[in-house]
Protein backbone atom coordinates (compact mmCIF):
# COMPACT_ATOMS: atom_id res chain seq x y z
CA UNK A 1 0.00 0.00 0.00
CA UNK A 2 1.09 3.55 -0.85
CA UNK A 3 1.42 5.67 1.72
CA UNK A 4 0.51 9.52 0.94
CA UNK A 5 2.25 12.03 3.69
CA UNK A 6 0.96 15.51 4.04
CA UNK A 7 2.55 18.20 6.74
CA UNK A 8 0.34 20.81 7.55
CA UNK A 9 0.87 23.41 10.55
CA UNK A 10 -1.78 24.88 13.00
CA UNK A 11 -5.71 22.95 13.45
CA UNK A 12 -6.55 20.52 10.42
CA UNK A 13 -9.63 19.18 9.81
CA UNK A 14 -10.94 15.59 7.93
CA UNK A 15 -13.67 16.67 5.42
CA UNK A 16 -13.71 13.69 3.65
CA UNK A 17 -10.92 14.39 0.48
CA UNK A 18 -8.02 11.89 2.54
CA UNK A 19 -8.28 8.63 0.64
CA UNK A 20 -8.32 6.33 3.80
CA UNK A 21 -7.06 5.16 6.08
CA UNK A 22 -5.89 7.95 7.28
CA UNK A 23 -3.99 8.72 10.23
CA UNK A 24 -3.43 12.31 12.22
CA UNK A 25 -0.65 12.40 14.82
CA UNK A 26 0.95 14.35 17.31
CA UNK A 27 -1.81 16.82 17.43
CA UNK A 28 -3.45 18.77 20.47
CA UNK A 29 -7.11 17.86 20.85
CA UNK A 30 -8.96 16.08 18.15
CA UNK A 31 -13.14 15.94 18.07
CA UNK A 32 -15.18 13.66 16.34
CA UNK A 33 -18.55 14.82 15.12
CA UNK A 34 -21.28 12.42 14.62
CA UNK A 35 -22.08 9.85 11.62
CA UNK A 36 -18.24 11.38 10.47
CA UNK A 37 -16.10 8.20 9.97
CA UNK A 38 -17.45 5.56 7.86
CA UNK A 39 -14.81 2.90 9.06
CA UNK A 40 -13.12 2.49 12.33
CA UNK A 41 -11.84 4.45 14.64
CA UNK A 42 -8.51 3.98 16.81
CA UNK A 43 -7.39 6.17 19.32
CA UNK A 44 -3.65 5.42 20.26
CA UNK A 45 -2.04 6.69 23.38
CA UNK A 46 -4.28 9.87 23.99
CA UNK A 47 -3.97 11.46 27.57
CA UNK A 48 -7.79 11.93 28.39
CA UNK A 49 -10.66 10.31 25.62
CA UNK A 50 -14.14 11.16 26.45
CA UNK A 51 -16.90 9.18 24.19
CA UNK A 52 -20.46 8.46 24.08
CA UNK A 53 -18.88 5.00 21.33
CA UNK A 54 -18.63 1.85 22.87
CA UNK A 55 -14.90 1.60 23.73
CA UNK A 56 -13.56 -2.01 22.45
CA UNK A 57 -10.02 -4.02 22.94
CA UNK A 58 -10.06 -4.21 19.35
CA UNK A 59 -7.11 -3.21 17.36
CA UNK A 60 -9.48 -1.01 14.87
CA UNK A 61 -7.44 0.29 12.20
CA UNK A 62 -5.66 -2.16 10.10
CA UNK A 63 -2.63 -3.71 11.91
CA UNK A 64 -3.06 -1.23 15.10
CA UNK A 65 0.49 -0.16 14.73
CA UNK A 66 -0.19 2.73 12.83
CA UNK A 67 2.67 1.17 10.31
CA UNK A 68 2.72 1.00 6.65
CA UNK A 69 -0.26 -1.75 6.27
CA UNK A 70 -2.23 0.28 8.60
CA UNK A 71 -2.30 3.58 6.90
CA UNK A 72 -3.12 5.36 3.48
CA UNK A 73 -3.32 9.13 4.23
CA UNK A 74 -0.19 10.42 6.96
CA UNK A 75 -0.74 13.51 8.30
CA UNK A 76 1.30 15.20 10.30
CA UNK A 77 3.38 18.33 10.98
CA UNK A 78 3.41 21.17 13.45
CA UNK A 79 -0.20 20.42 14.47
CA UNK A 80 -2.91 22.13 16.59
CA UNK A 81 -6.40 20.69 16.62
CA UNK A 82 -8.19 18.04 14.71
CA UNK A 83 -11.25 17.85 13.28
CA UNK A 84 -13.10 14.88 12.24
CA UNK A 85 -16.17 15.73 10.13
CA UNK A 86 -16.14 13.42 7.31
CA UNK A 87 -13.82 10.18 6.39
CA UNK A 88 -15.20 7.51 4.07
CA UNK A 89 -12.59 4.55 5.79
CA UNK A 90 -10.74 3.99 8.82
CA UNK A 91 -9.12 6.60 10.99
CA UNK A 92 -6.43 6.36 13.37
CA UNK A 93 -5.26 9.16 15.92
CA UNK A 94 -2.07 8.84 17.50
CA UNK A 95 -0.12 10.74 20.75
CA UNK A 96 -3.28 13.18 21.26
CA UNK A 97 -3.80 15.00 24.18
CA UNK A 98 -7.47 14.77 24.09
CA UNK A 99 -9.63 13.19 22.11
CA UNK A 100 -13.47 13.86 22.34
CA UNK A 101 -15.81 11.60 20.41
CA UNK A 102 -19.64 12.48 19.38
CA UNK A 103 -22.40 9.40 19.93
CA UNK A 104 -22.49 7.53 16.39
CA UNK A 105 -19.24 8.31 15.51
CA UNK A 106 -17.94 5.66 13.58
CA UNK A 107 -19.89 2.77 11.63
CA UNK A 108 -17.14 0.52 13.10
CA UNK A 109 -15.49 0.00 16.13
CA UNK A 110 -14.05 2.23 18.25
CA UNK A 111 -10.87 1.48 20.51
CA UNK A 112 -8.59 3.41 22.55
CA UNK A 113 -5.22 1.79 23.76
CA UNK A 114 -2.84 3.46 25.57
CA UNK A 115 -4.87 5.86 26.96
CA UNK A 116 -4.58 7.38 29.99
CA UNK A 117 -7.82 8.08 31.28
CA UNK A 118 -11.17 7.21 29.06
CA UNK A 119 -14.33 8.57 30.04
CA UNK A 120 -16.93 6.53 28.53
CA UNK A 121 -20.91 7.44 28.58
CA UNK A 122 -23.86 6.11 26.38
CA UNK A 123 -26.12 8.56 24.94
CA UNK A 124 -28.64 8.88 21.97
CA UNK A 125 -28.77 12.24 20.70
CA UNK A 126 -32.60 13.23 20.15
CA UNK A 127 -31.97 13.73 16.27
CA UNK A 128 -28.97 13.89 13.54
CA UNK A 129 -26.32 16.64 14.13
CA UNK A 130 -28.27 19.15 11.00
CA UNK A 131 -31.53 18.32 12.02
CA UNK A 132 -30.81 20.23 15.79
CA UNK A 133 -31.89 23.83 15.51
CA UNK A 134 -28.35 25.32 15.93
CA UNK A 135 -25.58 22.43 14.87
CA UNK A 136 -21.89 23.81 14.94
CA UNK A 137 -18.52 22.17 14.59
CA UNK A 138 -15.21 23.50 14.60
CA UNK A 139 -13.86 26.30 17.24
CA UNK A 140 -15.07 29.53 18.31
CA UNK A 141 -18.05 28.67 16.46
CA UNK A 142 -21.22 30.74 17.49
CA UNK A 143 -25.04 30.25 17.25
CA UNK A 144 -28.82 31.19 18.02
CA UNK A 145 -32.55 30.16 17.41
CA UNK A 146 -35.42 31.58 18.36
CA UNK A 147 -38.68 29.55 19.43
CA UNK A 148 -36.70 26.35 18.67
CA UNK A 149 -38.26 22.79 18.87
CA UNK A 150 -35.05 20.20 18.51
CA UNK A 151 -32.54 21.88 20.80
CA UNK A 152 -28.35 22.48 20.19
CA UNK A 153 -25.30 20.14 18.56
CA UNK A 154 -22.42 20.91 19.17
CA UNK A 155 -18.83 19.63 18.63
CA UNK A 156 -15.64 21.57 19.05
CA UNK A 157 -14.32 23.98 21.31
CA UNK A 158 -15.43 27.63 23.07
CA UNK A 159 -19.14 28.07 20.86
CA UNK A 160 -21.42 30.72 22.07
CA UNK A 161 -24.67 29.64 21.65
CA UNK A 162 -27.98 31.32 22.36
CA UNK A 163 -31.57 30.10 22.70
CA UNK A 164 -34.50 32.29 23.21
CA UNK A 165 -38.20 32.18 23.16
CA UNK A 166 -38.19 28.34 23.97
CA UNK A 167 -41.54 26.42 24.81
CA UNK A 168 -40.86 23.28 23.88
CA UNK A 169 -38.59 20.31 25.13
CA UNK A 170 -35.13 20.96 23.85
CA UNK A 171 -31.82 19.03 23.88
CA UNK A 172 -28.50 20.20 24.35
CA UNK A 173 -25.82 17.74 23.20
CA UNK A 174 -22.17 19.48 23.66
CA UNK A 175 -18.94 17.20 22.60
CA UNK A 176 -15.80 19.16 23.58
CA UNK A 177 -14.69 22.00 25.89
CA UNK A 178 -15.23 25.40 27.02
CA UNK A 179 -18.91 25.77 25.57
CA UNK A 180 -21.34 28.22 27.04
CA UNK A 181 -25.02 27.72 25.96
CA UNK A 182 -28.14 30.25 27.01
CA UNK A 183 -31.35 29.28 27.13
CA UNK A 184 -34.16 31.36 27.95
CA UNK A 185 -38.07 30.57 27.60
CA UNK A 186 -40.79 29.64 29.84
CA UNK A 187 -42.47 26.46 30.76
CA UNK A 188 -40.53 23.56 28.67
CA UNK A 189 -37.63 21.54 29.82
CA UNK A 190 -34.26 21.48 28.87
CA UNK A 191 -32.07 18.10 28.94
CA UNK A 192 -28.07 18.35 28.71
CA UNK A 193 -25.62 15.43 27.73
CA UNK A 194 -22.02 16.55 28.26
CA UNK A 195 -18.76 14.76 26.46
CA UNK A 196 -15.94 17.06 27.53
CA UNK A 197 -14.95 19.35 30.37
CA UNK A 198 -15.28 22.81 31.30
CA UNK A 199 -18.60 23.37 29.57
CA UNK A 200 -21.17 25.40 31.13
CA UNK A 201 -25.07 25.94 30.51
CA UNK A 202 -27.42 29.05 31.46
CA UNK A 203 -30.53 28.01 31.80
CA UNK A 204 -33.41 30.59 32.58
CA UNK A 205 -35.74 30.48 35.72
CA UNK A 206 -38.89 29.53 33.83
CA UNK A 207 -37.62 26.57 32.38
CA UNK A 208 -36.69 22.97 33.96
CA UNK A 209 -33.58 21.76 33.72
CA UNK A 210 -31.36 18.31 33.91
CA UNK A 211 -28.46 16.72 32.88
CA UNK A 212 -28.58 13.36 31.08
CA UNK A 213 -25.30 12.41 30.71
CA UNK A 214 -22.01 14.26 31.98
CA UNK A 215 -19.24 12.11 30.76
CA UNK A 216 -16.07 14.40 31.97
CA UNK A 217 -15.46 16.68 34.32
CA UNK A 218 -16.34 20.69 35.52
CA UNK A 219 -19.31 20.65 33.40
CA UNK A 220 -22.35 22.81 34.75
CA UNK A 221 -25.81 23.99 34.59
CA UNK A 222 -26.89 27.00 36.01
CA UNK A 223 -30.74 27.83 36.93
CA UNK A 224 -31.52 31.40 37.76
CA UNK A 225 -32.94 31.36 40.44
CA UNK A 226 -37.04 32.12 40.45
CA UNK A 227 -38.22 35.52 40.78
CA UNK A 228 -40.34 35.53 43.54
CA UNK A 229 -41.44 39.21 42.24
CA UNK A 230 -42.94 37.07 39.82
CA UNK A 231 -45.14 34.98 42.19
CA UNK A 232 -46.98 38.46 43.99
CA UNK A 233 -50.64 39.53 42.37
CA UNK A 234 -50.66 42.17 44.38
CA UNK A 235 -48.04 44.57 46.52
CA UNK A 236 -48.61 46.12 49.53
CA UNK A 237 -47.75 49.62 47.39
CA UNK A 238 -50.58 48.75 45.07
CA UNK A 239 -52.87 47.81 47.68
CA UNK A 240 -52.51 50.80 49.73
CA UNK A 241 -52.80 52.87 46.56
CA UNK A 242 -56.22 51.56 45.98
CA UNK A 243 -57.95 51.55 49.04
CA UNK A 244 -58.48 55.01 48.45
CA UNK A 245 -59.72 56.99 51.43
CA UNK A 246 -61.45 55.52 54.69
CA UNK A 247 -61.66 51.98 56.31
CA UNK A 248 -60.92 49.31 54.01
CA UNK A 249 -59.34 45.79 53.75
CA UNK A 250 -56.54 44.73 51.21
CA UNK A 251 -54.50 41.73 50.81
CA UNK A 252 -51.12 41.50 49.17
CA UNK A 253 -48.36 39.59 48.78
CA UNK A 254 -44.64 40.34 49.61
CA UNK A 255 -41.75 37.81 49.55
CA UNK A 256 -40.35 36.24 52.29
CA UNK A 257 -36.44 35.74 53.18
CA UNK A 258 -34.65 33.18 55.27
CA UNK A 259 -36.75 29.84 54.49
CA UNK A 260 -35.11 27.21 51.75
CA UNK A 261 -38.14 25.37 51.94
CA UNK A 262 -41.73 25.60 51.79
CA UNK A 263 -44.28 25.64 54.34
CA UNK A 264 -46.82 24.70 52.82
CA UNK A 265 -45.65 22.30 50.00
CA UNK A 266 -42.34 20.95 51.94
CA UNK A 267 -40.77 21.15 49.07
CA UNK A 268 -36.89 23.06 48.33
CA UNK A 269 -37.70 26.59 46.87
CA UNK A 270 -35.93 29.37 45.60
CA UNK A 271 -39.10 31.98 45.43
CA UNK A 272 -41.66 31.91 48.68
CA UNK A 273 -44.24 34.70 49.48
CA UNK A 274 -46.23 35.53 52.09
CA UNK A 275 -49.63 37.04 51.48
CA UNK A 276 -50.99 39.73 53.82
CA UNK A 277 -54.36 40.83 55.02
CA UNK A 278 -54.80 44.53 56.77
CA UNK A 279 -57.86 46.19 57.55
CA UNK A 280 -57.64 49.59 58.30
CA UNK A 281 -57.85 53.69 58.05
CA UNK A 282 -56.52 55.13 54.80
CA UNK A 283 -55.70 58.25 53.84
CA UNK A 284 -54.04 59.35 50.36
CA UNK A 285 -52.58 56.12 50.26
CA UNK A 286 -51.17 55.41 53.78
CA UNK A 287 -52.83 53.45 56.31
CA UNK A 288 -53.41 55.81 59.49
CA UNK A 289 -55.25 53.25 61.90
CA UNK A 290 -54.69 49.39 61.55
CA UNK A 291 -57.48 47.61 62.78
CA UNK A 292 -56.62 43.93 62.37
CA UNK A 293 -54.00 42.71 60.26
CA UNK A 294 -52.36 38.97 59.79
CA UNK A 295 -49.25 38.07 62.01
CA UNK A 296 -48.88 34.69 60.53
CA UNK A 297 -49.37 35.54 56.66
CA UNK A 298 -49.89 31.86 54.40
CA UNK A 299 -46.48 31.13 52.58
CA UNK A 300 -46.49 29.55 49.19
CA UNK A 301 -43.47 28.63 46.25
CA UNK A 302 -43.22 28.77 43.10
CA UNK A 303 -44.10 25.05 43.06
CA UNK A 304 -47.69 25.68 44.87
CA UNK A 305 -48.30 29.06 44.07
CA UNK A 306 -51.20 29.43 41.36
CA UNK A 307 -49.16 32.85 39.91
CA UNK A 308 -46.22 30.03 38.62
CA UNK A 309 -45.23 28.74 35.48
CA UNK A 310 -44.61 25.15 35.70
CA UNK A 311 -42.66 23.23 32.89
CA UNK A 312 -45.62 20.87 32.88
CA UNK A 313 -47.73 23.62 30.36
CA UNK A 314 -48.99 21.72 27.35
CA UNK A 315 -47.39 22.58 24.15
CA UNK A 316 -50.56 25.22 23.30
CA UNK A 317 -50.28 26.98 26.50
CA UNK A 318 -46.33 27.18 25.97
CA UNK A 319 -46.71 28.78 22.83
CA UNK A 320 -49.70 31.16 24.31
CA UNK A 321 -47.55 32.95 26.67
CA UNK A 322 -45.24 34.49 23.40
CA UNK A 323 -48.59 35.46 21.52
Amino acid sequence: MTRNASTYDGDVTLNGSERPPVELRDHADVFVGGASVAGDLAVQNAEYVFTHAPVTDDAAVGDGTGGDAAVETEIRGSLEDGYVQSVAGDVLLGDAEDVFIAADAADGAVSAPGAENVYAGEATPAAAPDDYDVSTFGWKQSGSATDPDTGVYAVGMAHDIDLTKVTADVELYLVGHGHEVRVEGRGAAVSVHFVGYDNTVSVGPYLASSVETDTGFDNAVDSDPYPAEDLVEMSRSEAYSNAGFGRRKVTFQEPADGDEWCPNCGKPAEAIIERHQMEAFFLFGWPLWTFEQSTNPARECEHCSPNAIHAELSASERREIFD
